[in-house]
């Protein structure tokens, strides 16, 4: 178990799985939270060494939530849209005793649709 759980909501989403779970960094467990996945996910997130989960349509970060043990949980989409390898940076923050609660946000990127992850730090109080 790592310090980490990232909760990957899922839906048909085999063909961007596996590019999403290797590119997880070290630390960060994936849990894939599937709601109705017709193309094999479920089957691909296993292969792949994910935590798989299975959630009604719509309640998939919820699920995710609920079975997340680790101090620190993010929730991603899986769809590639976001880069995994980033995760370490939005997290330092927490890790550290320095922020509560870090939200970001897609920052768009290049002609193939890949963008990075702006993020925000805050306490509260």
């Amino acid at each position: 178990m790592g310090d980490v759980d990232v909760v990957l909501p899922c839906l048909d989403e085999a063909a961007a799985l596996p590019a999403v779970l290797a590119a997880m960094p070290p630390g960060f467990r994936p849990i894939v939270v599937d709601g109705g996945s017709r193309d094999g996910s479920p089957r691909v997130a296993v292969a792949h060494g994910a935590t798989l989960m299975y959630a009604r349509h719509g309640s998939a970060v919820g699920t995710g939530l609920a079975g997340a043990t680790a101090p620190v949980v993010c929730v991603m989409a899986c769809d590639g849209s976001l880069d995994p390898g980033e995760l370490p940076r939005l997290v330092a923050p927490l890790l550290a005793g320095e922020a509560d609660l870090v939200t970001a946000r897609r920052v768009p990127g290049d002609a193939r649709g890949g963008g990075r992850a702006a993020a925000e730090a805050r306490r509260v109080t």
